[in-house]
């Protein structure tokens, strides 16, 4: 994982808005497309967060992997109040320079499991589009088990 999303997914687990504000870019906004809501701007996306952030509480662990160039695993123990979409057990990242993409599985405050893909455009060094993606788990039919093989 290149250090530039390295730092921006610590500042995202500990809700390090002064970080964040540094890592992103002027014109940055962020859309979650499965509720139709895009924050524009760093102080709208803040200051939702930051009542959220009040509310969370879980402790949690996060497997990252490299996707796409060097493989390697790195586990790490997030701060209390992280976001959702960065306190997982399972990341995938494929980081190609100005796109980023983060796949994992984890749990909301109330313990409800859910998948998601995280994709961040960099634009002049500095995260300029997010968007997150975020889906209930659910059981693969009988009739597609001897066409497919479990994923892990």
């Amino acid at each position: 994982m290149s250090e530039k999303v390295e730092l921006y997914r610590r500042a995202s687990a500990e809700i390090d808005i002064a970080t964040l504000a540094r890592l992103r870019h002027p014109d940055y906004t962020c859309t979650y497309p499965q509720s139709g809501e895009c924050f524009v701007g760093h102080e709208n996306w803040a200051a939702a967060h930051q009542d959220y952030a009040d509310r969370v509480t879980a402790r949690n662990l996060e497997r990252a992997t490299v996707k796409g160039g060097e493989q390697k695993t790195k586990v790490v123990t997030t701060a209390a109040g992280s976001l959702p979409f960065v306190s997982t057990p399972v990341v995938q990242v494929s980081d190609t320079g100005d796109l980023v993409v983060l796949e994992g599985q984890g749990n909301w405050p109330d313990g409800k499991a859910y998948n998601y893909v995280l994709i961040l455009e960099y634009r002049d060094g500095l995260v300029w589009r997010e968007t997150q993606y975020f889906a209930e788990p659910f059981e693969a039919p009988e009739w597609r088990a001897e066409f497919t093989e479990r994923a892990e």
